[in-house]
């Protein structure tokens, strides 16, 4: 089956929608054309050309099409879509807005025609179809419900650290070999000043043998501290009793989310925290806590696709329009 396909825009510096697209599409096997006619960008540059050279794409899929038809003109665009049409291609588009962003008449008829070239839609729900419908009546029959995958925001690098000096009632240690006892790639980082040779020890052993242990001993300065605090994602204090903690504190006014057993005083005194944010335990075990964190960490109140999943819904669509004979316009 040909797997190829040029997004429209090729670019877009406004949000990450057409890079993730194109990241998803490369990794499921898809190849992502680049033309160089249509750049989304603060100041909207004509494109370099007005031709096509090149393989040609099996699909067009159009996210903003009007920023075809500021690149090339709406006329030249409309007679690129319509050449690329004749050459094969199908038109795919994703109904991002009802009407276009900049409502000049002109690009309103551009609209127009563009949905009567289309071969299959994407819509974000099937409310989303109706209220399109009912403005855009040449949208085509050919449809997909697929809703907006959510971005892949930047996580730390980190999941999880022990921070501060290494003392024996830490028990830094022990949660380490812990963690090491899984199976999974659960890494887990500590940083701090050993006060305790034996527990020093016992990180160097365990960090030269397991490479999911990244261990950085030596005295931290606050900057270097807070740089940690901000490389990760958790904060663990394995006390089995936590009376106060300096770390704690520093966790907590950073956003950094906190494991840890409840303070002397109740975690209330600190303030009031989600249970995501700071996962308080009647009781430390090592396992149990990092059972209660796995548990927290799987669920996510964003129910919206992963733009893998996303991807694969839309090769199944590409592959459906490719499938059905051409509309005609």
């Amino acid at each position: 089956m040909p797997a190829s396909v040029w997004q429209v825009p090729e670019t877009c510096d406004w949000n990450d929608y057409v890079r993730e697209a194109e990241q998803a599409l490369i990794s499921a096997g898809w190849t992502v054309l680049h033309p160089r006619f249509c750049h989304d960008t603060p100041t909207l540059t004509p494109a370099s050309r007005t031709t096509w050279n090149g393989p040609i794409p099996a699909i067009v899929h159009l996210h903003w099409p009007e920023k075809l038809a500021a690149a090339l003109g709406a006329q030249r665009a409309l007679a690129l879509i319509g050449e690329l049409r004749e050459a094969g291609t199908r038109i795919v588009q994703t109904l991002h807005n009802l009407a276009p962003h900049e409502p000049q008449p002109d690009l309103a008829r551009f609209r127009t025609t563009i949905d009567a070239m289309t071969d299959g839609a994407q819509y974000f729900s099937a409310e989303h179809e109706r209220v399109a419908r009912e403005h855009r009546p040449a949208l085509p029959a050919l449809t997909l419900h697929l809703p907006h995958p959510r971005y892949s925001t930047p996580r730390p690098a980190v999941p999880m650290a022990c921070l501060g000096r290494l003392r024996p009632y830490k028990r830094t240690a022990e949660f380490a070999a812990a963690v090491l006892a899984g199976e999974d790639n659960l890494r887990l980082l500590v940083a701090g000043h050993p006060d305790d040779a034996e527990t020093d020890r016992r990180l160097r052993t365990m960090a030269e043998a397991d490479f999911r242990l990244d261990y950085r001993p030596g005295f931290l300065s606050t900057a270097e501290f807070r740089e940690f605090l901000a490389a990760v994602e958790w904060v663990v204090l394995p006390y089995q009793r936590l009376h106060s903690s300096g770390v704690l504190v520093e966790a907590l006014q950073a956003g950094t989310r906190v494991l840890s057993v409840a303070p002397l005083g109740g975690a209330s005194l600190y303030g009031s925290f989600e249970h995501d944010r700071w996962l308080v335990l009647p009781e430390w075990d090592d396992q149990a806590a990092i059972r209660a964190w796995r548990s927290v960490v799987s669920r996510s109140c964003i129910t919206l696709p992963t733009w893998p999943d996303a991807a694969s819904a839309l090769v199944s669509f590409y592959a459906a329009v490719i499938a059905a004979p051409p509309r005609r316009s």
